[in-house]
């Protein structure tokens, strides 16, 4: 598997999704942020280069030993956990993150309920969440999907807007990336990288690279010229505790 490192820089899926999540969360210094599914902690470490206290939780200990390892000196502690069961203080964080992940879980509701649990009042989180909403995606292609990522739920943000109020949630803003059938026709060709062996790595990545360089402008063009407003690939939101 391809770091978060790369997937971030080079892979366009991702990277208006981690920019945008980001932005949203406009860290602080001293506040206490906690990154939920933080992998090999390359966002997380984006959010401490702010002044923030950040928590990256994960259960994968091979990708988390490699964030200690590469983030050494930023004000970052990563902790293996499961979103599910966290057992971290109620109103431990000021802010809570994660991106594509709480779609893996098989009880969303746990997660959203102990995220609320652990954020103080007032607190906010910022998610991401796959949704393959767009018109052009088949039933099929769904359930691909599903397999290939371990996805247990596509979110749209009707379903995503009830699942958060009965969490303690109120939905404050939110947007549907990678609309286009142009976006669509460059993320499928993603997804038969992401299905290539390992010993074609240097084929994955130069694949990664180039939709990067030449596929990641012209997607950012026909996004631009006719965005879709209510469907996309992936579904980022802001929520703020109640």
């Amino acid at each position: 598997m391809l770091g978060d490192t790369v997937l971030n820089r080079w892979n366009l899926r991702r990277i208006e999704e981690c920019r945008t999540l980001i932005d949203w969360l406009a860290p602080r210094r001293g506040e206490r942020v906690l990154d939920i599914g933080c992998g090999d902690g390359y966002n997380t470490a984006a959010i401490a280069k702010s002044g923030a206290i950040v928590t990256g939780i994960d259960v994968n200990e091979r990708r988390l030993a490699i964030a200690r390892r590469r983030h050494r000196g930023l004000p970052v502690n990563f902790q293996t956990m499961n979103a599910e069961t966290l057992s971290f203080a109620d109103a431990s964080f000021d802010k809570a993150i994660s991106f594509c992940v709480i779609e893996h879980f098989r009880r969303d509701d746990l997660v959203l309920a102990n995220v609320r649990r652990v954020l103080a009042p007032h607190g906010v989180l910022m998610l991401s969440a796959d949704s393959l909403t767009n018109p052009e995606i088949r039933e099929v292609e769904r359930e691909i999907h599903g397999r290939r990522y371990d996805v247990s739920t596509f979110y749209s943000v009707d379903l995503l807007r009830r699942k958060l109020d009965k969490a303690g949630f109120a939905l404050q803003r939110w947007r549907y990336i990678l609309t286009t059938p142009v976006t669509l026709t460059l993320v499928r060709a993603s997804w038969s990288l992401d299905d290539l062996p390992l010993s074609l790595l240097p084929v994955k990545a130069a694949g990664y690279l180039a939709l990067r360089l030449v596929g990641k402008p012209l997607s950012d063009l026909t996004e631009r010229i006719a965005r879709r407003p209510d469907s996309g690939l992936t579904l980022l939101a802001a929520a703020s505790a109640r």
